[in-house]
């Protein structure tokens, strides 16, 4: 089990790693995490990805149009369901968003695989797939339920499917063996079994809306989804529903319901002779340690051509919201925020210094550069043994022909002196191809129950690079039939040189893209590329939500 018990340590050794020159460690950027990380850890405040929210209390429902229902319990129902029509030695399924074109089967009953879907496309990206954020979805249930207890280790980079997968899913009115078939088909033995399905039924319970031969429907307004409950404390992550199965007192309608048929925790619980179900009723750090490794191995099932990464740690230090912008009389303003892992022993007069590189590395006439942080420029994790960040922002002024290349954070705190180089190669901000913030815009139009979404961008060119080609790149989403997840298309658009920009060295070019879409859609970005005799240039991944709407 990997528990978080001190940012400190992290923080220290990071940045003791990543002034050396010899380690291989993180460097900023990397397409693969980057994002991911941004939705793992930054939960509440500056910057907050709000994924989390969805379950912070546990027993939030984020759509809050019934009653007898929460987040956390559906969002580990959809991994789950989404995980069990895997077939491990066959090397296919497992974690793959196939669940939203399957949510119309009878193995997937209720509203709780479209709900969940609908709430993550929102942050969906094509660098956080529907799939990850599904995994992501689980494990920010069990760690808000548990107030951090469960904190599953998370990889990125499952990918989403294009159809729906076979079918498969265990139901409650099986056998044993055919449960025992299923559960070895994902991978599990009779031990893991028991314990998956106590760990996912610490959680919610049945909804006789959609279950009525399992349990009453009930004329409650305050419970309209007619739901009994696996155990006395549905929203707490903990091993109650193995005491209360033990002591024979449980009220949980899958091991003591009326219908003797759908007894399948029963069953499951007693598979072994009861012996790993009163193991984990015997001790809650039991309970909690068993969970945390099975769910991992849950969340980490995919198909075998899928290639995770490695375990996303919190980055120490991050940077963000990087712009340039060129200006007319022959300078550039260089603006930009990094993110500060905190340790929890921060002094009240802690510097950050930004020590920003020019064109042939060396440090502009401006620098160092003092960032700065202002009252609302922290994040707070929803739950124990997550981290905290404060943001810096920091802007300077430089000629545009001394240009920028990259940058090192220099941390001074009491009798620390920390300079972070990024792996020896400072933290990259290319000055050939920039995106001009303020003449950059979106516009965001519903057509009924979709919405008419453009984007027009002017980029800033140096004139030295002698680009043959200047592109706009928009990850188009795409919907797809029978599934509120979105694929993406890449669209590209040449961009017109418009101006040139007199005694700076630039010249600007615009491009526009339009596209609509179910909703809102998916989290929009897009990128910009030049090619020419000098070589390739790219600035990637830039989000819409930076820029103000057009007039």
């Amino acid at each position: 089990m990997v528990r978080a018990t001190s940012f400190r340590a992290t923080l220290l050794l990071a940045l003791a790693i990543t002034t050396n020159s010899t380690a291989t460690a993180y460097t900023w950027p990397d397409a693969q995490i980057d994002q991911l990380e941004s939705i793992l850890y930054q939960h509440n405040g500056y910057r907050q990805y709000g994924l989390a929210f969805g379950v912070a209390p546990c027993n939030n429902m984020a759509n809050m149009q019934e009653t007898g229902r929460d987040d956390s319990a559906e969002w580990f129902r959809t991994a789950y369901h989404d995980m069990a029509t895997a077939d491990v030695q066959a090397g296919i399924g497992g974690i793959d968003a196939s669940i939203g074109f399957e949510a119309d089967r009878p193995e997937n009953k209720g509203k709780a695989f479209n709900e969940s879907l609908g709430f993550f496309v929102g942050f969906q990206s094509v660098r956080s797939s529907m799939a990850d954020l599904i995994a992501l979805g689980a494990l920010f249930s069990v760690g808000s339920c548990s107030n951090g207890e469960v904190i599953i280790p998370f990889r990125g980079g499952r990918r989403d499917a294009l159809g729906p997968g076979p079918t498969g899913v265990p139901q409650p009115e099986q056998d044993l063996d055919t449960h025992t078939a299923a559960f070895a088909r994902q991978g599990f033995n009779v031990t893991e079994m028991i314990g998956l399905v106590a760990c996912g039924h610490t959680l919610g319970g049945v909804h006789g809306e959609n279950f009525p031969e399992i349990v009453p429907v009930v004329d409650d307004i305050n419970n309209q989804a007619s739901r009994q409950d696996f155990d006395e404390s549905f929203d707490n992550f903990d091993n109650s529903v193995a005491k209360q199965f033990v002591a024979n007192t449980t009220q949980n309608p899958l091991a003591f319901g009326h219908n003797e048929t759908t007894r399948s925790d029963f069953r499951i619980f007693n598979a072994d002779g009861g012996s790993l179900i009163r193991k984990m009723a015997e001790s809650q750090r039991f309970f909690w340690d068993m969970c945390t490794t099975l769910l991992e191995r849950m969340l980490n099932t995919v198909p075998k051509d899928v290639h995770l990464t490695d375990v996303i740690q919190p980055i120490p230090i991050k940077p963000n919201n990087l712009f340039i912008t060129v200006n007319s009389n022959g300078t550039e303003t260089v603006s930009g925020e990094v993110r500060i892992l905190e340790d929890g022993t921060t002094s009240s007069n802690r510097d950050i210094l930004i020590h920003l590189k020019s064109r042939n590395g060396e440090e502009v006439p401006s620098s160092p550069i003092t960032a700065i942080t202002l009252d609302g420029m922290k994040v707070y994790a929803y739950y124990n043994n997550m981290p905290n960040f404060t943001f810096y922002t920091f802007t300077t002024t430089v000629p545009t022909t001394v240009g920028v290349s990259s940058f090192d954070v220099q941390i001074k705190d009491g009798d620390k002196d920390i300079t972070s180089t990024n792996g020896d190669q400072g933290y990259p901000m290319q000055d050939a191809l920039i995106v001009q913030q303020a003449s950059t815009c979106t516009k965001l139009e519903f057509i009924g129950t979709r919405s008419n979404n453009t984007l027009q961008v002017t980029a800033a060119v140096r004139d030295d690079m002698e680009f043959d080609s200047v592109q706009l790149v928009v990850p188009k989403p795409v919907n797809m039939i029978g599934t509120l997840s979105a694929r993406f298309e890449e669209a590209i658009i040449d961009m017109k040189k418009i101006q040139t920009l007199n005694n700076t060295g630039y010249s600007l070019y615009e491009g526009s893209f339009s596209f609509v879409v179910d909703a809102v859609g998916p989290m929009k970005t897009f990128d910009l590329v030049a090619s020419g005799p000098k070589g390739i240039v790219q600035n990637n991944f830039t989000r819409w939500a930076e820029f103000s709407r057009c007039q």
